[in-house]
């Protein structure tokens, strides 16, 4: 068996074996996100418009502010993987496994994105539902809108993990949230359009284009409501595979940090 196949072959059974644990606790993870959920749904629906915001904004906005959905997965992720790192170690037996370390920490990231996948699309979902009179499915780029879900899937795991293995657990329980997902979340367009911004104040603008979370919102709302008034999903997506390769890097510095492999 030559040591790709052998490779392949253990990386199928770590995603089945984690995917298998996975499904013991898929419920009241998605329990979890209802909440949220419903109430983002209500206030972007319902309550802005109430308080004046035109109707033709609640598709744009309600699309923008998924990212806080994809924050909260993520940083629960984060602290499982640091808390492991930090307490349990059981990844000093993964480790150990005759498996390349490039195909296990693939197994890593893929693992959290399927993770991520089972929560998200049916809330996504569920809030298009609610919402279906603002959005014009007809309009939705189906390969731009797959394309830019993957990549937003793989930059939110591979933030994640690379902040789980180049910080320390109490750091990350103490700043993560406030000093790194906060400032992204303030400075990118989850809440507001980017060329409106920039059309306001080019300075404001440009500092938004440095939040990789603005190329997350853009691309959503351009490949699904297909209007020059976003960036458009293209860009996002080579923007999105940029900021990838750099949490990669990142990550693999972490690794060698954390675990020194051999």
């Amino acid at each position: 068996m030559s040591a790709t196949n052998k490779n392949f072959r253990i990386f199928l059974v770590l995603l089945a074996h984690d995917i298998k644990l996975l499904s013991t606790n898929i419920f009241s993870a998605i329990l979890d996100s209802v909440a949220p959920l419903i109430a983002q749904t209500i206030t972007f629906g319902y309550l802005f418009p109430l308080l004046g915001m035109p109707s033709y904004m609640i598709a744009p906005i309600y699309l923008g502010g998924m990212l806080s959905l994809f924050m909260q997965l993520g940083f629960t992720l984060t602290i499982k993987t640091s808390y492991d790192l930090t307490y349990n170690r059981f990844i000093d037996y993964q480790i150990t496994l005759p498996i390349s370390k490039r195909w296990l920490f693939a197994a890593f990231i893929i693992n959290n994105m399927i993770e991520v996948i089972l929560i998200t699309l049916p809330l996504f979902g569920i809030g298009i539902i609610i919402l279906k009179p603002q959005f014009n499915l007809a309009l939705t780029n189906w390969f731009g809108l797959t394309l830019i879900y993957f990549l937003i899937l793989a930059f939110f795991s591979t933030l994640y993990s690379a902040i789980a293995y180049t910080a320390q657990l109490r750091w990350i329980l103490d700043n993560a949230w406030p000093r790194v997902l906060v400032p992204l979340w303030s400075l990118s367009s989850a809440i507001v359009l980017w060329k409106k911004t920039f059309a306001w104040s080019p300075i404001i603008g440009y500092i938004m284009l440095f939040s990789p979370f603005t190329y997350v919102a853009e691309g959503l709302r351009s490949a699904m409501l297909d209007t020059p008034e976003y960036i458009s999903w293209q860009i996002c997506a080579l923007m999105l595979l940029l900021f990838i390769s750099i949490n990669l890097s990142v990550f693999a510095y972490g690794i060698r940090k954390r675990l020194d492999p051999v």
